[in-house]
């Protein structure tokens, strides 16, 4: 490649990132649709970024956690910011890329604070990224002046009780509590627009709750961990490294298998369901979604769609 041709593509690649912010054509073709910016866990998987959903609801977007690369799935969907970011809890696989966020809102141009809502915590959690965040603002300022947008780096922080914690112009975000014990707070939203309704679970076992705030929706999008799978790895490492094998058992403690995950589906009449947060984290292949999905169309009987980081769902 001559050099011509490396700077040209560099320079598209930038201008492309920088333009990001603009809608996606996907926008107005469904006014409302759900994004999966990373189906992954904590353990890296080069095919998967972890936790991360974007709801788009007409012209605004709604941002469910900040998973380990969710800032380039954001780009990679066409947009470079969101007009609310919520979180779920507060383990670092679910709001790690939380700071590039912010940063590329002012490359993007924002002008006002990013508007963040979330169970308690969520405050202290904003305002430790902005502090960790604080020398590369001054660096940014220094470099760029009034270039960069005073509103960049700032969050109007919210802090919420389960409930509906929205209810804007057509767009309603209710809160709910789940089990992800022993972490508390831990939460999932029902998000409703013009008629239909998508819900994230976030990290959860299975409860109740789930099945009353679920009931009917169009779209379930929920974790989903496959105990077969987990069960024949636990056993080598009982032997191999028994230190890793009892974590294993802790995660598997507090986390909602496959099965599980197809009786909450069917119990609350979901008209399809998604899988995301996958353990193990699979290939992102047809042949390891089969083997992942196994015996749960027997117990729901609706569509499933194993999530892929990128996929697209339209309720």
């Amino acid at each position: 490649m001559t050099s011509f041709l490396r700077v040209s593509m560099a320079v598209l690649l930038v201008a492309g990132v920088l333009c990001a912010h603009a809608p996606s054509a996907a926008a107005e073709d469904s006014p409302f649709y759900v994004v999966l910016l990373g189906t992954g866990i904590p353990l890296p998987n080069p095919a998967r970024g972890s936790a991360s959903t974007l709801v788009v609801a007409g012209k605004r977007t709604v941002l469910i956690d900040t998973g380990r690369r969710c800032m380039e799935n954001l780009v990679a969907a066409g947009f470079q910011d969101a007009s609310i970011v919520l979180f779920t809890h507060f383990h670092s696989d679910h709001f790690a890329d939380f700071g590039e966020f912010m940063v590329n809102r002012g490359v993007a141009g924002a002008t006002t604070p990013a508007r963040v809502m979330g169970p308690a915590g969520t405050r202290g959690l904003v305002d430790d990224f902005l502090k960790l965040y604080s020398l590369d603002t001054t660096y940014r300022v220094a470099h760029h002046g009034e270039h960069w947008p005073a509103g960049a780096m700032q969050a109007d922080v919210k802090e919420c009780a389960p409930g509906v914690i929205l209810d804007e112009d057509g767009l309603k975000i209710t809160m709910f509590d789940v089990d992800h014990a022993p972490i508390v707070p831990a939460v999932g939203y029902r998000i409703d627009f013009q008629g239909k309704s998508v819900v994230i679970s976030g990290d959860t076992k299975p409860t109740p709750k789930m099945v009353e705030m679920a009931r009917e929706c169009d779209v379930l999008v929920h974790e989903a961990m496959n105990v077969q799978m987990l069960t024949v790895v636990r056993a080598g490492l009982r032997t191999a490294d028994p230190r890793r094998g009892q974590m294993l058992e802790d995660l598997m403690n507090y986390h909602s298998g496959t099965l599980e995950v197809a009786a909450i589906a069917r119990d609350a009449k979901v008209k399809h369901l998604v899988l995301t947060h996958l353990v193990p984290s699979i290939a992102p292949t047809d042949g390891a979604e089969r083997i992942f999905t196994q015996g749960m169309s027997a117990i729901y009987t609706g569509p499933i769609s194993v999530g892929r980081d990128g996929m697209k769902i339209v309720p």
